[in-house]
């Protein structure tokens, strides 16, 4: 039942993904979907390039004021049986607070990243958030591509136009290409360019 309701569910956030604009624009629109399985539907809003996920009247998380997040989807794309909500979002820095000991300057570069995150009670917890994307995603949608039960992530991919500095945006000029990624158990692993 509850897979069948995670299916149903992804199919509308790909309905409303699909007539969304790329990161230029500012779309606003509302999901809803039962993360942690309680019964209590949750509420996900983007609005103005943020994220908010309310449980009836209550906030559960917003995303930061600093992140850029341009799409969402909900679904199991880790594929431990419960559904993920998966963040397209740009932001400044490629790591974090935590750093490769390679790294040991400021980490300025402002790109495209891919957040993968889950329900547990009331508190939005990250399972898995990428480094700076090696190309921007245009849209994306998390569905069973190969027909074995395993969601994959189908990503339409564009490239990085730069700004000033290390600020890069979406070249809206450029072609675009769509890759399939499967999670390998780290993160995700390239099947089909």
């Amino acid at each position: 039942m509850r897979r069948a309701f995670g299916i149903l569910l992804c199919i509308a956030v790909l309905i409303i993904l699909v007539s969304l604009p790329g990161t230029g624009g500012s779309a606003s629109w509302t999901v809803t979907g039962d993360l942690d399985g309680d019964s209590n539907v949750e509420r996900y809003l983007l609005d103005g390039h943020r994220l908010t996920v309310y449980e009836g009247d209550t906030l559960l998380w917003q995303s930061p004021r600093e992140w850029r997040v341009d799409g969402f989807a909900l679904g199991d794309v880790n594929h431990d049986g419960n559904v993920n909500l998966v963040m397209s979002l740009w932001k400044q820095g490629s790591f974090g607070p935590v750093k490769p000991f390679w790294e040991n300057g400021p980490d300025r570069s402002y790109k495209n990243h891919l957040f993968v995150y889950r329900l547990t009670g009331d508190a939005l917890q990250p399972v898995w958030c990428s480094s700076d994307l090696d190309h921007p995603i245009v849209s994306f949608e998390i569905r069973d591509v190969a027909g074995d039960g395993l969601n994959r992530l189908v990503v339409k991919e564009g490239s990085y136009r730069r700004i000033a500095g290390e600020r890069y945006a979406l070249d809206g000029k450029a072609s675009t290409h769509t890759t399939v990624w499967k999670w390998d158990g780290w993160g995700f692993s390239l099947v089909d360019k």
